[in-house]
This record gives structure tokens, sequence and C-alpha cells, in this order.
């Protein structure tokens, strides 16, 4: 096992690219507290349990009760990202620079760096609102233009170091931030479960339940995230010259959940936005209907993260496309006829993984509502749910793309059996 991580660092580029992380990483945590200048720290104090202040600190890594310069996170270049999604399929303009190759898609970028920075400016205005409501500061013109100014600043730098990690480091950059975010309050929220145990506020079998429902749904997560479905592929034998091609077998490879933790990501994003605005101005009714683990809520949630399992497969998998390529390049599935029969049949069998992808996703999304109603503990969040679904899934993604570097070089898997996944070869 040692011997398979010593070999991370024996290749030049990856080990440059690991260090590069990392750095990105502690730059990351160390802007978590640096305040917003001219912010009582002791004034704002602990935050309501399971209020939008609470949930928003969870997934900014601590940085919004320190109400530090990262305290927006990611979330505004998100629900850019998710807006210029939508805009793609509806717009034709839009849809025409997308499939106008490289260049099209960096004006499309630019467009959601813009729209970014929009948000940013919205959701500052909004959040300074919420802290001056609810806790004693001394807000006057000048607290409010530094404080916007400063958490827009943090957001466009996360959007720039996670583009950043993307093309120079491990992994998605976006989604390696949000990762580290939620782990970095993963002691806290344990810690909290200890205090509760210790005092008999939650009762002690809640600590084992903890441990095993823990260790069950990260096995669940990642057998589900590797899960594939694959197509079988025969390829005809064709002469050329005196050579004769194809005549081999090969599979087409559908996950069961194609779209990893995007639509997760994309559904958490969304709902934060209108709960920020209804608390910026103080419409308690619909915040109150809106809040987090409310009816509503979690039916919003479920529905947002089922639009998303099906918008964002069709966006990267087009069957009409798979069917013309497996034709062209002289395959076909055994008992189905090659164009448009194939095209329905991975269509039938894309729908059905879907539907399995999407069920387990807002499985896991609303279990830790219901183990928080059974114990009374807010630390049950760590089991399933948004938070560590995006650990597990970011982690299997960022260890996949280590694999293809060290298999590209000829070094051993690390996710080979006996490896960190146990994944045969």
């Amino acid at each position: 096992m040692w011997e398979k991580f010593a070999s991370l660092f024996k290749v030049p580029e990856l080990r440059k690219r690991i260090l590069f992380t990392l750095g990105a990483i502690i730059v990351i945590r160390l802007g978590t507290h640096i305040s917003v200048p001219g912010v009582n720290l002791s004034a704002i104090g602990a935050f309501e349990e399971g209020g939008l202040l609470d949930f928003m600190n969870m997934f900014s890594g601590g940085a919004l009760q320190r109400f530090s310069l990262f305290a927006l996170g990611v979330t505004p270049y998100i629900n850019a990202s998710i807006i210029f999604s939508l805009l793609t399929s509806v717009i034709p303009k839009l849809k025409e620079l997308q499939q106008q190759g490289r260049e099209g898609r960096r004006k499309i970028t630019s467009y959601t760096r813009y729209a970014t920075v929009g948000l940013a400016i919205v959701q500052a205005i909004a959040f300074s609102s919420i802290i001056r409501s609810a806790f004693p500061i001394d807000a006057t013109i000048w607290f409010y233009a530094t404080t916007i100014m400063a958490l827009v600043t943090g957001t466009i730098f996360l959007m720039w170091l996670g583009e950043r990690i993307t093309e120079n480091g491990i992994g998605n950059g976006v989604s390696l931030i949000i990762m580290i975010s939620i782990l970095s309050r993963f002691p806290v929220s344990l810690r909290e479960l200890w205090v509760e145990i210790t005092t008999g506020s939650t009762p002690a079998y809640w600590g084992l339940a903890f441990i095993v429902l823990l260790i069950a749904v990260v096995a669940g997560m990642t057998m589900v995230q590797q899960g594939q479905r694959k197509i079988p592929i025969q390829y005809a034998k064709r002469t050329m010259g005196r050579r004769i091609y194809g005549g081999h077998s090969s599979h087409l490879p559908l996950r069961v959940n194609q779209s990893g933790v995007i639509p997760v990501i994309f559904a958490m994003a969304l709902l934060t936005f209108p709960i920020t605005i209804f608390s910026a101005l103080n419409w308690t009714a619909a915040a109150s209907y809106f809040s987090q683990g409310s009816l509503l809520y979690i039916i919003c949630y479920v529905l947002l993260i089922f639009f998303f399992t099906y918008f964002y497969s069709s966006i990267v998998f087009d069957p009409n496309d798979i069917a013309k390529n497996i034709r062209e390049a002289g395959g076909f599935i055994p008992g189905v006829r090659p164009g448009k029969p194939t095209a329905e049949y991975i269509t039938s069998i894309l729908g059905r993984m879907l539907l399995v992808g999407a069920l387990f996703l807002s499985g896991v999304a609303v279990l830790p509502y219901i183990l928080w109603s059974l114990s009374g503990s807010r630390s049950m969040f760590l089991i399933g749910g948004t938070s560590l679904l995006i650990v597990v899934g970011v982690g299997i993604d960022t260890l996949m793309q280590i694999e293809t570097h060290l298999v590209m070089r000829h070094y051993e898997s690390l996710t080979k059996s006996g490896g960190l996944l146990g994944r045969r070869g």
C-alpha cells in the first residue's frame, strides 16, 4: 500500500500536480480565517442550528461564521454555470458557440465569469443585510462597501483558483474546493456528537449507530459510483488490401450514476439563492416554508436532483452520436439493428440507469433529515446527504485521475485488487 502511495511522487508531472493542489488547499484554508474588515467576530457568535447561516457555514468550511473573504464560497460560480447550462439548450446563439469547439466554449466561460460577478454582488448584499440584522454590528455605508467588495473579490479568487487546479492540479477544481470545505467541518461535527453523547442529550447507542451507518453508506456510495452497465458491441470483419480489420468484441460502459455529484451540487447551490433572498428581505413566511429540512425544501431538493440528473446526462451523452460512431466503426449491438434502433436501445437503457441514479442521489440527500428527526443530533448530517456524497464522489473522481497518470506511465494502478477501492483490473 505504502509503495503505491510512494509511486505518486515518482512521476514528475503527477508530483507537480499534487504539490500544486496541496498548495492551493493551504491557500483556501488560510483565506477562510481572514475576516472581512470592520467585522467583530465576537459579536457574530454562533449561528442558529438548522438555519440558513448554519447550513451555508458548513459548505463554506466555517468561512461564513468567521465572515471571511471566502464566506460566499463558489456558490455564485455554480449558479452561473447552471444558468448558462440551461440557456445553452434554449438559446440558438449559445448552442452555436458550444458547437464551435474550444473557442466557442471559451466565450461561454467568459460569459459565465461575468455572471458570477453579478450573482456574487447580489449575494454579498444579501449576506451583509442578513449579518447586519441578525447580529449587533455597527453598519455604515463604508461597512457595506468594503464588505461587498471583499466578498465578491474572494469569490472571484476562488473561481480563478478552481480553474487553475483543474488545469494544473488534480481533480475538478471547483468540486475539490467544496470537498475541502466540507471535510474541514467533519472534526467539529464529530466533537459535537461526542459532547451530546457524554452529556446525555443524545442516547449512547446513536454513537454506535453512527459508525455502522457511516461505513455502510460510504460503501454503498462507492459501489453505486463505480457501478456500470456494459452494453456488448461486436465489430464485423473488414478486408482492406491484404489485411483484415475488426472481428473483435467490445462494450459500451454506462455508469449507474452517470452525472456523479453534479446534480446534488447544482440543486444545493440553486436552493441557497432564493433562501438567501428571502432572509435578506425579512420575508419570514416564505423563509419558514422554504427553510432547510421543511417539506417544501425536501420536495424541491428531490425534484431538482431528478431534473439535473437527466439534464446533465442529455448534455454530455448523446445516444444518437454514440450510435452513429458505432455504425461508422463497423460495429453493432448483437440483436439490434444499426442506426436509429441502436440509439433507441441505448436511450431505453440509459433512461433506466438515470432513474436508478436519481433515486440513489435523492435517497442519500434525504437520509440525514430522517436521522436528524430520529436522533435529534445534527451530527447525523455526516451520514449521507450532500456533504458525504460530494466527499465520496469527488474523492473517487480525483483518485481516478491519479490512476490515469500512473497507468499512462506504466506504474501499478491504485484501484486494482488490493488497492484503495478494491476494484479488480
